[in-house]
């Protein structure tokens, strides 16, 4: 542990980058939980050898991720009792010991006077120190204006995946249940698709760099067995959408 605490540095363009076997593995936690655990781990530095500890102030944290501070200040004992039971199950590849639990922090405090001081547990040093391989980067900008949990679990998901514009990438309705840990909620597909897929898919075409649809379903007996996703940069998405709308006033005359 650094003998010294280092103020958090709040830059929405700094990357979050973590390997991939995380960012796959079961996460449960509310959203501010994990916009916090985000901001910590852009803290990390490409040429850190250790983990460091990191303080930020309740006003500027809050200021920083779009909430009322008085928000912050009421809950921030609670959040940080949570903070330090999170968990990621990471899969192991054994089917008779399919994950490991794995704690986010190891640290997580409140002085009672405005500051919090965080940091990442030891168990997390391979997933975010000296990565050559299987990791993903994306800014944070992308994911802190989202509301929605299940928007950040979806964008991750897509990102660690290498694509091209308008590929493919397909996953068992089963892992997508187990991925955002809904194995015991919305039994019924539509109500699934509803409350946490097409949530997840409206916060990431609204606030970041992808713009993903739904193409097709993968029927099995007339039971929804596989969803394929298209995923797009958004910026040519948008800017294709501002090419069409000039090329259709042109043809009404408008300009």
């Amino acid at each position: 542990m650094s003998k010294k605490a280092l103020p958090i540095i709040y830059n929405a363009n700094y990357h979050t980058t973590i390997a991939n076997d995380v960012l796959k593995g079961k996460q449960e936690m509310t959203l501010q939980e994990a916009r916090i655990i985000r901001l910590v781990i852009t803290q990390v530095a490409k040429d850190d050898t250790d983990l460091k500890t990191y303080t930020c102030n309740i006003q500027d944290l809050a200021t920083f991720l779009g909430i009322a501070d008085g928000n912050l200040y009421r809950d921030v004992q609670h959040i940080c009792g949570n903070l330090v039971q999170r968990a990621v199950w990471v899969g192991t590849g054994n089917p008779k010991n399919p994950w490991k639990v794995l704690p986010w922090l190891q640290l997580a405090e409140y002085d009672g006077a405005g500051t919090i001081t965080l940091m990442l547990s030891e168990a997390m040093r391979p997933y975010v120190l000296e990565l050559d391989k299987y990791f993903t980067q994306y800014q944070l900008e992308n994911i802190l204006q989202m509301s929605s949990f299940y928007g950040i679990r979806m964008y991750e998901l897509l990102k660690c995946n290498e694509y091209k514009n308008g590929e493919y990438q397909e996953y068992s309705i089963d892992f997508l249940r187990q991925y955002f840990s809904c194995e015991k909620k919305y039994s019924v597909f539509k109500d699934f698709r509803r409350r946490v897929l097409e949530v997840a898919i409206r916060e990431i075409n609204n606030k970041s760099d992808l713009y993903i649809d739904y193409i097709e379903y993968k029927i099995t007996r007339r039971k929804t067995t596989s969803i394929k996703f298209a995923v797009f940069d958004n910026y040519d998405v948008m800017k294709n959408r501002k090419q069409l709308k000039e090329d259709n006033q042109l043809k009404l005359g408008m300009v």
